[in-house]
C-alpha cells in the first residue's frame, strides 16, 4: 500500500470493530489490560515488563517476530480463503516499523525474499527466508550505490535466472542473487543497476525470460499516464498497464543495444492493460494472477485470468515512438476466477505449485487500525 492510503477507512474500521468485536476470533479474545478500562490501585513496585514493540525498538536489529495481533473481525467474505488456507512464516520486521510489499522465491536456495519501505526517509530492506524452516537468514539494508540508501516503496521483488529485482518510482532495480547470498546479515546490498519504466512500478514479476514492471491506479490519488487509460473489451474504463520487457539469455538483463538507445524509459515488448488497485502479479501454469486491494477494512481479491499470450493475437497495438507495442487485456472475458482474502494483500508468489500470499496489515503502520490484521504470509493451493 502506498503512503497515501494510510488513512483510507478509519472511519469505518470503528464501526466494524465495534459491531464485530463479539465476533473477533482468539487471535483478539486475550486479557489485555489496553482492552480494559484504567486501573485506580497504586502502580506495583514491579516495573512491567517491555512491550515486544519496545523491545524490539530498543534492541535496534531487525527480528521475526508475531507481531502481538489483539483482534481479527470476522468477515464473512473470507470464509473460503481462510478455510483452504495455512499460515506461513512470520514476517520479518513488522515490529522495527517496517512495511512488508513484495515477494520472491530464489528456487536454487529454496528462499523467500520480502521487500519492506520504511517512512521518514529511511533504508528499505530485503530480508530473506529459508522456506524450509520459515527462519529468517538475514535482513539487508538496500543502497542505491555506496553512500546513497534506497528509500523508495520497495513495491515488488521478483528473481529471474541470475538477478533480483525490486520495483518502485517508474524504476527496475537489480542485483545479482550472489551477491545476496554472499552478504552477511545486517549488512548492506548495494544495486547494481536500473531500467527506466513507462509505468509507476508498483509490483514486478518475471516469467519466461520477460520481467514485467506494473503499477498502482486509483482515481486522482494514484494518477497514471493517460496513455494508459483505455476501454477493456467489456467497456470498462482501464488506467493501468504491466509492461514487460525480454531479458537476453546470456546476460540476464535486458540487451545492450536496448537500454543504450533509451534516452527515458524502455520501451517495452509486451503490454498488459490490468483493473484499478493491483498491488501483486504471478504468473501461473495456467495463467496469470493478480492481488487487487485496497483500504484498511475492505476485502482483498486475488484474480485468476487466462494467459491470452499464449492462445490469442493482441487486443490492440501500442504506439510508443517509432515502436508499435503489442497490448492484451486482462478483463471479463479472459478471467477465470476470483478468491476474496483478508485486506491489504500486496505481492504474491508461487513456490513448489502453492501460492504465497504477503499482507502488510501486519506492520506497526496498520495493525491497529485494519478489521483482519495478518503477519503471516498466507499459503493457498489456488486456483
Amino acid at each position: 500500500m502506498s503512503r497515501q492510503q494510510r488513512n483510507h477507512g478509519l472511519k469505518i474500521v470503528a464501526a466494524a470493530m465495534i459491531g464485530s468485536l463479539l465476533a473477533v476470533t482468539a487471535a483478539g479474545c486475550g486479557d489485555s489490560k489496553e482492552a480494559g478500562a484504567p486501573s485506580s490501585a497504586p502502580a506495583a513496585t514491579t516495573a512491567p515488563s517491555a512491550s515486544p514493540d519496545a523491545k524490539a525498538k530498543a534492541s535496534g536489529e531487525i527480528t521475526q517476530e508475531p507481531a502481538g495481533i489483539k483482534f481479527q473481525v470476522e468477515m464473512k467474505e473470507l470464509k473460503t480463503f481462510l478455510d483452504m488456507r495455512k499460515e506461513g512464516p512470520v514476517v520479518p520486521a513488522l515490529l522495527q516499523e517496517y512495511v512488508p510489499q513484495g515477494i520472491g522465491y530464489v528456487k536454487d536456495k529454496n528462499w523467500i525474499l520480502v521487500s519492506h519501505y520504511r517512512k521518514e526517509g529511511k533504508s528499505s530492506l530485503l530480508t530473506v527466508i529459508d522456506a524450509a524452516s520459515g527462519k529468517m537468514v538475514k535482513a539487508l539494508e538496500l543502497y542505491e550505490n555506496e553512500t546513497k540508501p534506497y528509500v523508495g516503496h520497495a513495491g515488488g521483488v521478483t528473481v529471474s535466472e541470475k538477478h533480483v529485482w525490486i520495483s518502485s518510482d517508474s524504476t527496475l532495480f537489480y542485483v545479482p542473487i550472489e551477491e545476496i547470498a554472499a552478504a552477511a546479515d545486517k549488512g548492506k546490498l548495494t544495486f547494481t543497476g536500473s531500467v527506466a519504466t513507462d509505468t509507476r512500478s508498483s509490483f514486478a514479476t518475471y516469467a519466461d525470460g520477460m520481467i514485467w514492471s506494473g503499477e498502482f491506479s486509483y482515481v486522482k490519488d494514484y494518477p497514471t499516464e493517460p496513455s494508459h487509460h483505455m476501454n477493456n473489451r467489456d467497456e470498462k474504463l482501464h488506467k493501468a498497464w504491466v509492461t514487460g520487457f525480454k531479458l537476453d539469455p546470456a546476460t540476464d538483463l535486458l540487451p545492450a543495444a536496448k537500454t543504450a538507445s533509451a534516452k527515458g524509459p524502455v520501451t517495452p515488448d509486451a503490454i498488459l492493460s490490468i483493473p484499478d488497485t493491483i498491488q501483486g502479479m504471478e504468473f501461473s501454469k495456467d495463467g496469470i494472477l493478480l492481488s487487487q486491494s485496497y483500504g484498511r477494512n475492505n476485502a482483498s481479491t486475488l484474480l485468476h485470468y487466462a494467459n491470452s499470450m499464449k492462445t490469442e493475437q493482441p487486443h490492440k497495438t501500442v504506439t510508443i515512438g517509432a515502436d508499435k507495442v503489442p497490448l492484451w487485456f486482462l478483463d471479463s472475458k479472459n478471467e477465470k476466477g476470483k478468491l476474496e482474502a483478508p485486506p491489504m494483500s500486496e505481492g504474491l508468489v508461487t513456490v513448489k505449485d502453492e501460492l504465497y500470499v504477503l499482507f502488510e496489515s501486519g506492520a506497526n503502520l496498520y495493525r491497529s487500525s485494519s478489521t483482519y490484521p495478518v503477519d503471516k504470509i498466507q499459503i493457498v493451493k489456488w486456483p
